[in-house]
């Protein structure tokens, strides 16, 4: 009885847990991955960002589960992601850093990852975001942070990727750094702009009657 009575607790344990997991809710990925592509051949840095639109931030509506709830409420995109272009060696005791030098005011930046892996980012405040420093040391890895926006708009930010001290990221003389501008427009999301739809289409109605 009492190994029935355990593997019944344990079962029921299972359930609660599968069930907690099941409610978790995690941000949208919505739209192609976008890299800003980032070498460097000794000496100087080079980067470039190709995209034929800007990428879009969306508003869904949702609450997510922490830390993720830092974008509740908010427009948002995961497509831009920093990439290395090739193989990348660096001098020891330095690193690549980036830093946002200049931003459209209201635009957010939170720590994320490989873009799939969305409860694995720690969703962190970086780029100037909540008092955060505007420099990120970058760590070599596909790397999609998350752009957020509170009211709607067009967004841009810019970003300065040098070489400097791996611990300080104080830059370092002797190398030659790289700039690239990324750019966002926030639009309704497909739930939101199908009620709106909806909202129109029954006042529509409403009229020819």
């Amino acid at each position: 009885m009492n190994t029935f009575q355990t593997a019944s607790c344990a079962t029921l344990a299972l359930g609660v847990s599968a069930g907690t997991a099941s409610a978790q809710t995690w941000p949208q990925v919505d739209g192609p991955m976008e890299h800003v592509m980032i070498s460097f051949d000794g000496t100087a840095v080079t980067s470039h960002a190709d995209f034929a639109s800007p990428p879009e931030m969306k508003n869904y509506g949702e609450s997510y589960t922490p830390p993720a709830d830092v974008l509740d409420g908010k427009f948002y995109s995961s497509q831009f992601g920093f990439l290395a272009d090739g193989f990348i060696s660096l001098d020891a005791g330095t690193a690549i850093w980036i830093e946002m030098t200049s931003a459209t005011p209201g635009l957010e930046v939170y720590e994320g990852g490989m873009r799939m892996m969305r409860d694995m980012h720690t969703y962190a405040p970086i780029f100037g975001t909540d008092g955060s420093d505007t420099t990120w040391k970058w760590n070599g890895m596909m790397h999609h942070p998350w752009f957020a926006a509170t009211n709607p708009g067009n967004y841009s930010a810019d970003f300065n990727i040098y070489i400097g001290d791996e611990i300080t990221g104080a830059a370092l003389s002797g190398y030659v750094p790289s700039t690239v501008t990324l750019e966002w427009v926030t639009v309704p999301a497909p739930t939101s702009a199908s009620i709106l739809g909806l909202g129109g289409l029954v006042g529509m109605r409403r009229r020819r009657h």
